[in-house]
């Protein structure tokens, strides 16, 4: 029962958060952080064996939907904090909500149930912030087509993957057991039909090109900081939930032979390529994050060129080390753009060198994203290419799914020149942190502090929102060199 309690905290804290942050922004955040920290809790407290019957269907705990549970309510945390520090009020809300029914979408058995939960989770991180204020100066021309692009989206891969998977399990499908079932090559073209409709659900969701031009608008109408709940954790629900139907269901007798298995790397392998090359190019901080992700998911679609068990479980590796980097970029971007009123690289020279902890915290998200050798990230991208692509065409793809290299240098190299822009326009001192007190704490001296805390706050907000960064790119390099959650 512990996981329903997990379930209903998320939903009733991020339905909380949205409601009460429209009249008291700052309650409501609270309201998202106390909700975040009780799943935390409930997350590491749960035990092994639970699970929930409802129906026909069930809830099944395991140590991916632990682990999701675990790392997403960490990352809510900071995303609250952070969101007070920047100004915005559209994320936790949000982010809570879409953590209940990713946990409700992967420890569900029934597939129909999965990909509903998603869809209605995955609007709320869509609408809310498409709805809101977004980005300063954003239009209401703007944020309406941001909305809609995303709704559709969302509404229209929800649709594919329902559609799907009641196939699959109608009498005419490969579970059913009716006696007008298809058989011979009549059902390997079904089979094969229906691996291509669920990979154009995960195209249209993750944004893979030619499908990303909702992605690409989504990034220039939010803050970067509900980014990560609408689309990279909630596209790695969705590529879970859809690897696991296909596993079931289609097997991998059927991904690997035929024309299927040549679409999908077709598919995947441009928006590796492409993904890279936007984000290499890109000049603006909200378009580097989205098409890193879209990278990211692409190289994860090559799990269904084979669907076999190295390569799903490759690629749960990749999609949720991923997600925690990708979750610390957006973090970084938001700060950066917060703090230095600019999001455009040509005008950030020089920020590194002015806000060193930022700087560190941005080192470390480079090097849990591009994923050391001999971690188990850079091991996950390597199963996912050879797996799909085995001799020199896996080679060349490999090396084209490396260009986080290329991108995420030209970032820090930008950090590490001389300051210029609007670096130089922003004051030292509202880029400072708190001096070393000479001498010791005495009680009157803890109470001025209590007291202070406000305004300390404020003064130091810039320190204390790069701690905030520096914690989710810890914990996004712990799974980029550890691995999967079960």
């Amino acid at each position: 029962m512990t996981l329903l309690v997990v379930i209903a905290v998320a939903g009733a804290g991020g339905v909380g958060a949205m409601l009460i942050g429209r009249i008291r922004r700052g309650i409501g955040t609270a309201v998202g952080v106390v909700a975040a920290i009780v799943v935390l809790a409930l997350a590491i407290a749960m035990p092994a064996e639970d699970s929930v019957q409802i129906g026909s269907s069930g809830l099944l705990l395991t140590e991916l939907v632990r682990g999701i549970a675990v790392v997403w309510s960490v990352s809510v945390m900071v995303l609250a904090l952070l969101e007070l520090g920047t100004g915005t009020s559209t994320v936790t809300g949000p982010a809570l909500l879409a953590l209940a029914v990713a946990v409700t979408a992967l420890a569900a058995t029934d597939p129909f149930t999965s990909f509903a939960a998603l869809g209605a989770g995955s609007m709320a991180a869509i609408v809310v912030p498409g709805a809101g204020a977004g980005l300063t100066g954003s239009s209401p021309s703007v944020r309406l087509a941001t909305l809609a692009r995303g709704s559709f989206a969302v509404i229209g891969s929800t649709i594919l993957a329902i559609v799907v998977v009641a196939w699959g399990a109608s009498a005419i499908g490969p579970i059913g057991a009716s006696p007008f079932a298809l058989a011979g090559e009549g059902m390997r073209l079904a089979l094969g039909l229906g691996l291509l409709t669920m990979v154009g659900a995960v195209a249209l969701r993750s944004g893979l090109i030619p499908l990303h031009v909702w992605a690409a608008r989504f990034m220039e109408g939010v803050t970067p900081l509900a980014v990560p709940a609408a689309f990279a954790w909630g596209t790695t629900a969705f590529v879970l939930v859809a690897l696991a139907w296909g596993q079931v269901t289609i097997g991998e007798t059927i991904a690997v032979g035929g024309i299927e298995h040549i679409l999908i790397i077709g598919l995947a392998v441009t928006s590796i390529a492409f993904g890279g090359l936007a984000a290499m190019i890109h000049d603006d901080l909200e378009h580097v994050l989205g098409y890193s992700i879209l990278q990211d998911a692409g190289l994860a679609t090559l799990a269904f060129a084979t669907l076999n068990t190295d390569a799903v479980a490759a690629a749960r590796t990749w999609l949720v080390a991923s997600a925690a980097s990708k979750t610390a970029l957006a973090a970084w971007a938001a700060v950066t753009r917060t703090l230095f009123l600019e999001h455009r690289l040509a005008e950030l020279s020089g920020w590194a060198r002015r806000v060193p902890i930022l700087g560190l915290a941005f080192a470390i998200t480079w090097l849990a994203a591009v994923g050391l050798p001999g971690t188990a990230l850079f091991d996950a991208r390597t199963t996912l290419v050879f797996g799909a692509m085995p001799g020199l065409p896996g080679l060349v793809v490999l090396v084209l799914a490396l260009t986080p290299i290329g991108y995420l240098s030209r970032v820090a190299i930008t950090g590490l020149a001389s300051p210029g822009g609007a670096v130089v326009l922003v004051p030292r001192a509202a880029l400072r942190g708190p001096g070393a007190r000479p001498s010791g704490w005495s009680p009157r001296s803890l109470v001025e502090l209590a007291r202070s805390a406000p305004s300390s706050a404020r003064e130091y907000r810039a320190f204390l929102m790069s701690l905030g960064v520096l914690t989710l790119a810890a914990v996004a390099m712990v799974l980029s060199v550890a691995g999967q959650l079960g």
